[in-house]
């Protein structure tokens, strides 16, 4: 069986680190979803580091996930 993968867009992940009612850090993944598929991972960094620079937490981590679809030929 042939299986074909359609990708459909990529989303950005941002962790960030808040500290919660008791005073210990958590940390806080944030998605943004839906750039264009060729969005090259130095553009997704660029815009990564204008949503961190408008946030007033720090930063932990920065990702990037494909999003696709399978189906069966």
């Amino acid at each position: 069986m042939a299986v074909t993968v359609k990708q459909l867009s990529k989303d950005l992940i941002l962790t960030f680190e808040r500290i919660n009612e008791q005073g210990k850090p958590v940390s806080e993944a944030r998605r943004v979803r839906n750039f264009k598929v060729d969005a090259l991972p130095e553009d997704l960094h660029e815009v990564a580091m204008k949503i961190v620079a408008l946030s007033e937490q720090s930063c932990e981590d920065i990702g990037m996930q494909d999003v696709s679809t399978i189906s069966a030929l």
